[in-house]
C-alpha cells in the first residue's frame, strides 16, 4: 500500500526474497568475522542445499530425502524464521542492551584488575580491544540459533508431506514471512506449511488430529485457508502468480503490497 493506493507489479525472482544488508555487521571486520559471512557463507550455503530438497520434493521425491537432505530443509525453515527483519532487529538491539548492562556489572571487579593506562570501564575496554563486538553481538551467534537442536529435531520428528493443488483453480500464495506455524513447536497438533510452488505446499503435522484433517481435506477448501493465513501473517508483501487473487489479498490485509 502507498499513499493509500493498493499495489501490484511484476518482478523477476532474482528481485524478492531479501533485504540488503540486513544481516551485514557494522563494520568490515568484528573479532575475525568477515561483514557479510552470514549472509554469503551462512544463509548462501542454507539456501543453496535447502533448493536442492525443494527440487525434489516437488518432483514427488520425497520419501527419498536422505537424513542430511531432512536435516538441510529443517535448517531453512529455521532460517526463514530467523532472518525475519523484526527478528533480526530484536537480535541485534536486545543482545546490544543485555551485553552493556553485564559489562557495566561489579565495576570494581575491572577496577581492581585494570591498570592506569587501561580504558575507565569494561564497556570501553572491550569496544576498544574487539571494536564492534558488543553492537554485533546477537549477529556473531546467528549461525547458533539456526542449529538449535532442540528446535531442529522436533522439526525432525514430525510427519512431512507434500499436498499437490494441481487440481485446484486457485493457486498458493507466498508471503514474505511465507512458513505457516500453526501451534507452537511444541504444540501437541502443530502443523508446519511452507509453499514450494504455486501449486504444491510442503506441510508438517503431529499427531493423527492434523494428519486425518489433511487426508480428509477438501483441496480447494485447503488451499483457501492456507492463503488466508499466508495473507494475514504477511508483514509487507505477497507473491502471486497473477493478479487473480487481489481481491483475495486485499479482503484479509489491505495494508499488503502484492
Amino acid at each position: 500500500m502507498k499513499a493509500g493506493r493498493f499495489e501490484t507489479f511484476r518482478q523477476v525472482p532474482k528481485g524478492n526474497g531479501y533485504e540488503e544488508d540486513m544481516l551485514s555487521l557494522t563494520k568490515d571486520t568484528v573479532a575475525g568475522m568477515d561483514k557479510h559471512a552470514i549472509e554469503k557463507v551462512v544463509l548462501q550455503s542454507i539456501d543453496n542445499e535447502a533448493s536442492k530438497v525443494r527440487d525434489k520434493l516437488e518432483a514427488g521425491q520425497l520419501t527419498s530425502l536422505t537424513l542430511e537432505e531432512r536435516s538441510a530443509w529443517v535448517r531453512f525453515i529455521m532460517s526463514l524464521q530467523l532472518r525475519q527483519p523484526s527478528n533480526v532487529l530484536y537480535l541485534r538491539n536486545e543482545s546490544e542492551s543485555v551485553l552493556r548492562k553485564n559489562l557495566a556489572e561489579a565495576p570494581e571487579e575491572y577496577e581492581a584488575l585494570a591498570g592506569q593506562s587501561a580504558p575507565a570501564t569494561l564497556e570501553e575496554w572491550t569496544e576498544q580491544i574487539f571494536p564492534g563486538a558488543i553492537e554485533n553481538f546477537g549477529l556473531s551467534f546467528f549461525h547458533e540459533l539456526l542449529n538449535d537442536p532442540g528446535v531442529g529435531n522436533k522439526l525432525l520428528r514430525l510427519r512431512w508431506w507434500v499436498y499437490d493443488f494441481n487440481a485446484c483453480s486457485n493457486h498458493l500464495l507466498l508471503a514474505d514471512n511465507p512458513c505457516v506455524f500453526a501451534g507452537g513447536i511444541d504444540h501437541p497438533n502443530l502443523a508446519v506449511v511452507l509453499p514450494i510452488s504455486p501449486r504444491k505446499a510442503f506441510l508438517a503435522t503431529r499427531g493423527e488430529l492434523g494428519a486425518r484433517a489433511i487426508r480428509e481435506a477438501d483441496p480447494k477448501v485447503l488451499v483457501g485457508r492456507l492463503n488466508d493465513a499466508s495473507v494475514k501473517q504477511a508483514k509487507e508483501r505477497v507473491f502471486a502468480r497473477d493478479e487473480s487473487p487481489r481481491r483475495f489479498i486485499e479482503n484479509r490485509w489491505p495494508s499488503v503490497v502484492a
